[in-house]
């Protein structure tokens, strides 16, 4: 009888053990196959753009739910009338905001650098989904969130910004102002 107990003891503890690791296997296959795209799957990005994101070892991660690519951006981040780019860059599963500038620039090219596991959340039962994305801020935009959330008050600028999206939780922006990266109040 004790023989019996013992072995079953043993059953159940490699039960929760292979329990244990197939949920961190769940977790690890879903950043796996996350889908990131070359950047040149972007067709209304610019040639050089695209070039200067693949010089850099970039994929583009992909938010689930949208079937069309996202996650590169057009704004003007330093100056009103330059087009500047900006891309969620992934590199060994970890991604950061990749400026692709239009010109002159005072800010760094490549900021937030966070494990794209990060932002794997589960919703609906056992689905693990992405929910990192990036959007353009526009002064309006900044100034309404201000009024709303408070926090850091925007300075007056005419430049855009980058909003930086966890969906179903928030984000924060990020402003190119007197040649570093601020961080202002998003949505909430």
């Amino acid at each position: 009888m004790l023989k019996a107990r013992l072995v079953l003891s043993a059953v159940l503890a490699g039960g929760i053990g292979i329990s244990h690791v197939s949920a961190q296997d769940r977790w690890a296959a879903a950043d796996q196959q996350l889908s990131r795209l070359d950047p040149s799957a972007f067709t209304k990005v610019p040639p050089g753009v695209v070039v200067a994101l693949q010089a850099k070892h970039c994929t583009i991660p992909q938010a689930t739910g949208d079937p069309a690519p996202h996650n590169i951006i057009r704004g003007s981040f330093v100056k009103p009338g330059q087009t500047d780019w900006a891309a969620l860059c992934s590199r060994a599963k970890a991604s950061a905001i990749m400026i692709v500038w239009g010109g002159e620039a005072a800010c760094s090219d490549e900021l937030e650098v966070r494990e794209d596991r990060a932002y794997l959340k589960r919703v609906a039962g056992d689905k693990i989904v992405y929910t990192r994305r990036i959007a353009p801020a526009s002064r309006e935009g900044i100034q309404r969130l201000y009024d709303r959330y408070g926090g850091v008050k925007p300075p007056n600028t005419n430049r855009q910004g980058i909003e930086d999206i966890t969906e179903g939780e928030g984000s924060e922006i990020r402003l190119c102002y007197e040649g570093k990266w601020i961080e202002l109040t998003g949505r909430q």
